[in-house]
């Protein structure tokens, strides 16, 4: 059973469960948790926003929280499902009286909380790695010679990279992953992804560095990857 879930792939979200899920997996109405949340409500507000969603009886799903009066909607009688983070939901658990239902899953919510935020956090210590080998491509297109089309040699090293990988533009990831003007892509990808990421922005680092141009490396590249991917399954979905 899943209890905590984030909102996108951005290693910047925020983990988060429900009041729905605490109220299914901790054998209690959704209406005493709710009740529960609404008593606490200035103690939660201490721990982070606390946010909900509206959502017909009838219909499982929709895709806005909102902090301010819900909305009746035309599909049937609403029913307001809290948005809780880890602090918040482990904060509300306390206060549930202990059968053994509830302790269980008091057990496995604790415990998928740590492990989605273990992996934010080897995502994010792989970002910073992945920061350095940047770095270092930028320093290395930085020394070639000024010329009039030198600025978009880092668009097109960039997107080398991510073809090479994904086989899609950095501008048609941006687009996939749904992020706007001022996201950062890499925030987007999972640990094995960066990994793969700054490792071949390195290997275009030392290339550019030994001299050879865009078409050179390219080429190289290219070629390396495709013996690789047709010999391995070391190939990188998105």
């Amino acid at each position: 059973m899943k209890l905590v879930f984030i909102k996108s792939s951005n290693l910047k979200e925020e983990p988060y469960t429900t009041s729905k899920i605490i109220a299914e997996y901790g054998g209690q109405q959704h209406k005493n948790v709710r009740e529960l949340i609404e008593t606490y409500i200035n103690d939660l507000k201490k721990m982070g926003r606390v946010t909900f969603e509206t959502v017909p009886l009838d219909i499982n799903k929709v895709s806005t929280f909102k902090t301010d009066k819900p909305k009746v909607s035309k599909g049937g009688r609403p029913e307001k499902i809290y948005k809780l983070n880890e602090q918040q939901a482990t904060f509300l658990i306390t206060l549930m009286r202990n059968t053994e239902q509830v302790v269980n899953f008091k057990f496995e919510l604790v415990k998928q909380f740590y492990e989605m935020r273990e992996e934010l956090i080897k995502r994010r210590i792989e970002r910073v790695h992945g920061k350095e080998h940047r770095n270092s491509l930028t320093e290395a297109i930085d020394k070639l010679p000024d010329s009039p089309h030198k600025s978009m040699k880092y668009k097109h090293f960039t997107d080398l990279v991510y073809k090479t990988l994904f086989g899609k533009s950095g501008k048609d990831l941006k687009l996939q992953f749904g992020i706007g003007k001022g996201g950062n892509l890499k925030d987007y990808f999972d640990k094995v992804q960066l990994t793969k990421v700054a490792k071949l922005e390195q290997q275009v680092a030392a290339l550019i560095d030994l001299g050879l141009d865009y078409k050179e490396i390219k080429a190289m590249i290219q070629k390396k990857y495709l013996n690789v991917n047709l010999n391995s399954d070391s190939s990188v979905s998105i």
